[in-house]
């Protein structure tokens, strides 16, 4: 909406029994400390582990500020077993992670103040108050011109920058990922089976119901799996596709299955 989409940047993994993947996070700390809790004793070497995307939140600030840390907690866990290859973690980038990108760059927007409007009623609003900035100040801001924009945009980044591993997770994040065989495939919210994951727009994030709609086949995948779904909660299994959505961060609960390579589930975790 803002601006050109950049290249679509994918994650290959290598086949495995299992492959974990967590549903959208959405700043929720206290559900993601429980599921990584229950994670600790399942997951090992061999593995592979997938966060499917909005680790930024709309909850209060210092949650969703804990919640990026204990990502990049778990992270380090997981790495520091013997056996497991930096390769063998992707992060997707969210819905909200991909708004934060586009906080940074609102002075380019022809249209800022609709634009943040836009991205309130998405809720972009736990971002910037995690930030330490307050939405209603920002939206007025939005109102008096580019170069009062572009001093706020700045602060953004530089405050991100202040929060060590936030803004080298944001610079780690892929648009999708892949098993190399082909046979599964990692999204946030959505996927136009019309077209080739490397020619995806704005989908990933915004095509949910494009995603809904998959009744046949796309390319040689067993199954597309996503961690995002604004319509079906909880764990949403159809033939070609799988939501993963517990409605962690509004009041529900944070998902997380081991996807066997036939795309079944082979084991869950509930926070």
């Amino acid at each position: 909406h803002v601006m050109a989409q950049a290249a679509v940047v994918l994650a290959s993994l290598k086949p495995a029994d299992r492959i974990w993947v967590v549903g959208a996070v959405n700043g929720d700390f206290a559900a993601l400390q429980a599921v990584h809790a229950k994670l600790a004793r399942k997951i090992r070497a061999g593995d592979r582990l997938v966060y499917t995307g909005n680790y930024w939140g709309d909850g209060p600030g210092e949650n969703v500020l804990a919640a990026i840390n204990e990502v990049l907690l778990f992270r380090r866990f997981f790495i520091a077993q013997d056996g497991v290859d930096l390769g063998d973690i992707v992060f997707l980038r969210g819905a909200a992670e991909e708004m934060l990108t586009k906080l940074q760059q609102l002075q380019f927007a022809p249209n800022p103040g609709e634009v943040f409007e836009w991205m309130l009623s998405r809720g972009a609003a736990g971002i910037v108050r995690a930030y330490g900035f307050n939405p209603a100040t920002v939206q007025a801001t939005m109102r008096q011109g580019a170069h009062l924009i572009s001093q706020w945009t700045s602060q953004l980044s530089d405050a991100l920058r202040r929060h060590g591993g936030h803004g080298a997770l944001m610079a780690d994040l892929k648009h999708a990922a892949y098993v190399s065989d082909g046979s599964l495939i990692f999204v946030h919210a959505g996927l136009d089976s019309s077209r080739a994951l490397t020619a995806q727009t704005d989908t990933f994030w915004w095509g949910g119901s494009m995603f809904e709609a998959i009744t046949e086949q796309y390319y040689d995948c067993t199954r597309i799996i996503r961690g995002a779904s604004n319509t079906t909660p909880g764990i949403s299994e159809r033939e070609y596709t799988l939501s993963l959505d517990g409605g962690a961060g509004r009041g529900g609960k944070l998902v997380a299955a081991a996807i066997g390579p036939n795309g079944q589930i082979v084991d869950r975790i509930e926070s």
